[in-house]
């Protein structure tokens, strides 16, 4: 088994669309988001006019093997064709199903027993992370279609790359999800004052805010707010800030408690995320106004007597 990353330039793998289309298509990668973070984000060409699918794409895909920055975060040693025998060999005799049960039902089991694990449930914990990162992300562009093209790309296709030959019970361990967007090329926000003149720092750093407030209002909450997360695209002249990276989020559907809920969007500080961390960056060249909503959060939740009282 090589130990081979699939995911370079010139590379052609094959994406098996989900429903509607539900048929494999050659997707060839022409650029590589390198390093690999929670995901292997690339570029794909793909030629299937009847499918509306032709042009430049990115391809998100949530794979174990390749997340480089979750496997550190994890201290999981880099993926090798040792650690795939394993794995798979632990797939196969049952092991894996089982473990994910566990883990599932059970929020404490990494904390405890990490430390014991051998590659096999290494793996098999990634592998379960990963699914969640992927659903979530999935549930993020469907809750915001009315977004889709606007303030976040538009996804044209959720897509598995086929690993395994086993059958379903076997493969759904070891094949790769993915999405398959439209790719916004331009720079990140973070990158803002090598790219944009001065006079447009403002404007620019507002409309990413501006997104975070239309996200939130949908009833999401972003864990993982940076400013590379904003890409800024001229598009007929005409600067567009889009929203990317939406593996980390919180539904309010998943909160019974509309406090509970108003006091992790106080902690996470979405627009703070981006407010006070470009003001601090661009040093006068952008001036960070907290909004009233984010202002009524800190005076509910962020006071000192707050905070004490929920040591």
């Amino acid at each position: 088994m090589e130990n081979k990353n699939p995911y370079t330039v010139g590379n052609t793998i094959t994406l098996q669309l989900d429903a509607p289309h539900n048929q494999a298509i050659e997707a060839t990668i022409t650029k590589a988001f390198e390093p690999f973070t929670l995901s292997a984000a690339v570029v794909v060409y793909l030629d299937s006019p009847c499918l509306g699918l032709k042009g430049h794409m990115v391809l998100k895909l949530f794979d174990r093997r390749f997340a480089t920055q979750l496997r550190l975060d994890e201290k999981a040693a880099p993926w090798c064709g040792d650690i795939e025998r394993q794995y798979q060999q632990f797939v196969m005799d049952g092991g894996a199903c089982k473990f994910i049960s566990r883990l599932n039902s059970d929020e404490e089991i990494a904390d405890e027993e990490m430390d014991a694990w051998d590659a096999a449930h290494i793996e098999t914990s990634l592998h379960d992370q990963m699914r969640d990162f992927y659903d979530c992300e999935v549930g993020v562009y469907n809750a915001l279609k009315d977004l889709q093209g606007k303030h976040i790309p538009q996804v044209f296709a959720s897509v598995t790359v086929p690993v395994s030959s086993q059958d379903a019970s076997i493969s759904k361990y070891i094949d790769v999800p993915g999405i398959l967007m439209d790719y916004i090329d331009g720079f990140p926000l973070s990158d803002i004052a090598d790219n944009a003149p001065r006079g447009k720092w403002q404007v620019l750093c507002d409309e990413a805010i501006r997104i975070i407030h239309a996200i939130s209002e949908r009833g999401i909450l972003n864990e993982d707010v940076k400013t590379r997360s904003f890409i800024v695209q001229d598009v007929e002249g005409k600067d567009r800030v889009m929203m990317i990276d939406f593996a980390l989020c919180k539904f309010r559907r998943e909160y019974k408690d509309e406090e509970e809920w108003r006091k992790w969007k106080a902690k996470q500080d979405e627009e703070g995320a981006v407010g006070y961390v470009m003001q601090n960056r661009l040093k006068g060249g952008f001036v960070y106004t907290r909004s009233a909503m984010a202002t009524q959060l800190d005076d509910d939740f962020m006071t000192e007597d707050y905070v004490y009282s929920c040591r």
